[in-house]
């Protein structure tokens, strides 16, 4: 399974709660450059799912919309989820071995992941609207190795 780890663009500041917090002009613009280096490299995907705080749906949907693929919404992506959790959660999924999915989510959680699949714990830091490209031949802890990413200037 190949997954790709995305994390929101640039957000405006904050409003009422944190889910309600938008992407600024340059944000979307980040969420495009993301969205463009994803086609430019041939990916194809088989599933894209986002947190449903819209500064990550809005991000989903400019890279949903390039590559043509729908964006499921989940709240098992939201900032403070705990990888295992997230880790069951696709398991769960039952997806074949070749599938290729993005995750478009937030930093703490898009880090924690990346650290957790690829290290088996700790934290990555990463930029708005950074994508990272993990081939997992298994699906837990440590079993991950990054072969690509981008990050938006």
């Amino acid at each position: 399974m190949q997954i790709i780890l995305i994390r929101h663009g640039e957000a405006e500041p904050m409003r009422r709660t944190d889910a309600e917090r938008n992407l600024t002009l340059n944000g979307l613009h980040q969420a495009q450059q993301a969205a463009a280096w994803l086609i430019n490299h041939g990916v194809s995907l088989d599933g894209l799912f986002a947190s449903p705080y819209y500064r990550a749906r809005q991000t989903a949907g400019e890279i949903g919309n390039v590559l043509d693929v729908p964006v499921t919404l989940t709240d098992r992506i939201t900032p403070d989820r705990d990888p295992r959790e997230i880790t069951a959660w696709l398991d769960s999924l039952d997806l074949p071995e070749n599938s290729v999915i993005a995750l478009v989510c937030h930093m703490p959680v898009v880090g924690l992941l990346a650290a957790y699949w690829c290290e088996g714990g700790g934290s990555t830091a990463f930029s708005l609207a950074e994508v990272m490209v993990l081939d997992m031949p298994v699906l837990a802890a440590g079993q991950g190795s990054r072969t690509g990413g981008f990050v938006p200037h």
